[in-house]
């Protein structure tokens, strides 16, 4: 039997070695010293919003509405309602009128009394595309934000006041109805 000097001194100390050799590349492995960037891309889409009607208020705050009454439309200064738009669509539009004239509602005898004009604003008369039909160009215009906004013009529906003048006694009722459509 052979005793080296120093014992298993030797084979202690290469074994060290290979165990904190292992232990050094598993740590290159577990940390890098480089981590690699991650990245996320984020995206959405607005979806287009068009919504248009009369302007009415309601509990403090104003809504569209799809129909509205107004009384007293054959005074001299017509009658007036608030048409508005809200949208987040940046294009042309166009809107257009059509109004029937007043009918005598409930009677034996049917009268009318025709429209005189339209006005937009304060004074502004709309365009008469078809006289035949009643059908109105009240406006054009192209939304000058972006995102959502909110428009609105005061119309002002004008009778014929000399057929208003003979026109006789009773309940009268007007439509106007109001189509948008894109000026592409």
């Amino acid at each position: 039997m052979h005793i080296f000097p120093g014992g298993n001194h030797y084979f202690m100390k290469r074994y060290s070695s290979i165990v904190l050799l292992v232990f050094f590349q598993l740590a290159l492995f577990a940390a890098p010293t480089n981590p690699a960037q991650v990245t996320i891309s984020l995206t959405t889409k607005v979806p287009e919003y068009l919504i248009h009607g009369f302007l009415e208020t309601t509990e403090g705050s104003p809504v569209i509405v799809s129909s509205t009454n107004v009384d007293d439309a054959f005074n001299t200064a017509g009658a007036s309602f608030t048409y508005a738009i809200k949208t987040n669509v940046a294009i042309p539009l166009t809107v257009t009128a059509t109004v029937t004239p007043f009918n005598l509602q409930n009677a034996i005898t049917p009268a009318q009394v025709g429209i005189e004009r339209i006005l937009v604003g304060a004074d502004d008369e709309a365009d008469v595309i078809d006289s035949a039909s009643g059908t109105y160009k009240l406006l054009n215009f192209t939304p000058n934000t972006s995102g959502m906004a909110t428009y609105s013009y005061i119309l002002t529906v004008v009778a014929n006041q000399n057929q208003v003048l003979s026109a006789p006694s009773g309940t009268y009722e007007s439509t106007v109805s109001i189509g948008i459509t894109p000026d592409i």
